[in-house]
């Protein structure tokens, strides 16, 4: 791998908020230790105490989680840590093991990174800066994006220690995002695996496995799979009853919306505060309005003032609130909105396929992606394609938005070397030649002769409709976001496809 390569990943994922800026020196009102953890392996800790902290006065913490592959953020006047400090805050970051502590990256495991934050916790209720809520306990809240997210899903879900969190772009599911029905997310999957080597970081040997075949095969092995099962932390989130703020992205390919969406209904199904906001921003490219830079800060510190401050009067807003393509906020009670009727369309056609489908990504190699990289876009960014069944999409007679998932439902029969593969589904602008939020959806088919049906929701998406709105549905032979086609044969297909409108929020 070239350092050129290396650097371009490492900067990939830096701006998806996996990799924040390299650790300045130290200012003096920060300590850093290694806390041992339940396996004797060191966690390298950073304490932030808060400013203007008058002696014997103890404020609340906050623990703040690092993306996949990076470290924990020490610039104190810079990013989440800064406006943290900023607000009056303890914070607390730390190097998860295997990524600038010891040991190696488990993948946010309950079983091992989950007790390491146990560890932590009670070492922060040692602290004579932070508040208790009783003897071991502190008054603490976690913030943070992806890996950093996940951990506070996985945290909250084992202990009860934790006042309140706001996850951004973390995933409910690792199998199924990475591995979406079955069909691994390689353009992603790339940029992971190829960081989570870089720096002197370290793997457990279940995710170096599941890199290996995953990029090889495009499949996961039963035990890996069954590993990354445990993980959850969806079956944690069960348990979860304190204030939540889910913050997911409208464009995000790797952690979908769908992933947000599955926290925010089962914290709320659980009774506590729950809010979720859907932004134009994560793990992907955000090419179309992006609202206030400032929102989704003022947003965490609402959430925080309110429910671990305490502070009633805090405005923490709408419970859901979400951006359309022209940066454009709104807000609702809840999600989902209130139904207003659909758009439904369908079409037939066929699709002659084959592993030389790849040939024109391949020759793209080179081609340099907005953002500047050595590498093309598609690898994260669903693009319109020239070999496609387009079913055009009419447009509705007034104003409308669609808030949610599309529902698709295809009829195929085909014949292929290798029955069991796999189409997918996306949605195409042509007024803005863009996939409306850069997503596309795996379609498992079985193409042995035979009548079959598949029937699927689509990722979400939040998009204002106009009379003059262009859309086409675009059932397709291979993208840049999954497993490239490893079948060859031909499909005919009718697709059917109900977008949902909604009643707009405010």
């Amino acid at each position: 791998m070239t350092r050129r390569f290396a650097a371009a990943v490492a900067a990939v994922l830096a701006a998806a908020a996996l990799v924040p800026a390299a650790p300045a020196h130290a200012a003096p009102a920060q300590r850093t230790v290694k806390i041992r953890s339940f396996d004797g392996v060191r966690i390298t800790t950073h304490f932030f105490r808060a400013p203007g902290l008058k002696k014997g006065e103890r404020r609340p913490v906050v623990m703040l989680g690092h993306g996949w592959a990076g470290r924990g953020e020490t610039a104190r006047k810079e990013g989440q840590l800064g406006y943290l400090l900023k607000a009056g805050y303890n914070v607390v970051t730390w190097n998860a093991r295997g990524f600038g502590s010891e040991g190696a990256a488990n993948v946010d495991d309950p079983r091992v990174e989950g007790r390491d934050m146990k560890r932590l916790i009670t070492w922060i209720a040692k602290q004579p800066e932070v508040r208790l809520d009783k003897k071991g306990d502190p008054r603490l809240g976690m913030a943070g994006g992806s890996y950093g997210g996940a951990i506070q899903l996985v945290t909250a879900g084992l202990d009860g220690r934790v006042d309140a969190i706001v996850p951004s772009i973390a995933f409910n599911s690792l199998v199924d995002t990475l591995y979406t029905d079955g069909i691994f997310r390689a353009g992603w999957g790339t940029l992971l695996c190829t960081g989570g080597f870089l720096n002197g970081n370290k793997l457990a040997w279940q995710v170096q496995k599941g890199c290996v075949t995953g990029l090889a095969s495009g499949q996961i092995p039963d035990d890996v799979e069954r590993w990354f099962r445990q993980h959850g932390p969806d079956h944690l989130v069960q348990r979860i009853k304190i204030p939540t703020l889910v913050l997911q992205g409208t464009v995000d390919t790797l952690f979908t919306l769908r992933e947000g969406v599955a926290t925010y209904r089962t914290v709320k199904a659980n009774g506590a505060p729950a809010k979720m906001i859907w932004f134009c921003g994560g793990h992907g490219r955000c090419a179309t309005g992006a609202g206030p830079a400032d929102h989704l800060e003022k947003a965490t510190l609402a959430w925080f003032d309110r429910y671990l401050r305490g502070n009633r009067k805090a405005d923490t807003g709408p419970g859901f609130e979400y951006i359309d393509q022209y940066g454009v906020y709104r807000g609702a009670p809840s999600y989902p909105l209130p139904p207003a009727g659909s758009l439904d369309a369908r079409g037939t056609g066929s699709l002659a396929f084959s592993r030389a489908d790849v040939f024109p990504y391949l020759t793209r190699e080179q081609e340099k992606s907005q953002s500047g990289l050595p590498f093309p876009s598609y690898v994260m960014v669903a693009e319109p394609a020239k070999k496609a069944v387009n079913v055009p999409i009419p447009a509705p007679s007034g104003w409308a938005q669609t808030v949610g998932s599309p529902k698709l439902t295809v009829h195929y029969k085909g014949k292929a070397k290798r029955a069991k593969t796999a189409l997918f589904a996306q949605i195409v602008d042509r007024k803005t030649g863009r996939v409306v939020g850069n997503q596309a959806t795996p379609l498992p088919v079985v193409l042995d002769g035979r009548h079959r049906t598949v029937t699927r929701d689509l990722e979400a998406i939040a998009h204002t409709l106009t009379p003059n709105s262009d859309l086409v549905l675009q059932i397709i032979p291979i993208t840049g976001l999954f497993d490239w086609q490893r079948s060859a044969g031909t499909v005919d297909l009718e697709a059917k496809i109900s977008i949902p409108l909604t009643t707009p929020g405010t």
